[in-house]
């Protein structure tokens, strides 16, 4: 296995590792928002820890997707 092939293999296992994490923190959001929506609160559920948490692991998810992609780009050049 290659360098190339190596670091493409480390970058889409963190990245689909990161994925995972993002897909747990959005479900704990709705599950919060879905919640706080009939009392009224919806809006209160954008300032919660589960929403910045989701908002920080889509992040890191997007990032990691954003280099994997640039290790493909290096293959095709």
């Amino acid at each position: 296995m290659s360098d190339w092939d190596q670091r493409l293999k480390a970058a889409e296992e963190g990245a689909e590792h990161l994925q995972a994490q993002e897909e747990v923190a959005e479900a704990r959001f709705k599950a919060l928002h879905a919640a706080a929506e009939p009392q009224g609160k919806a809006q209160e559920a954008l300032e919660s820890e589960e929403f910045h948490s989701w908002m920080a692991t889509r992040r890191a998810t997007d990032e990691a997707w954003g280099k994997w992609a640039v290790l493909m780009d290096e293959k095709a050049s």
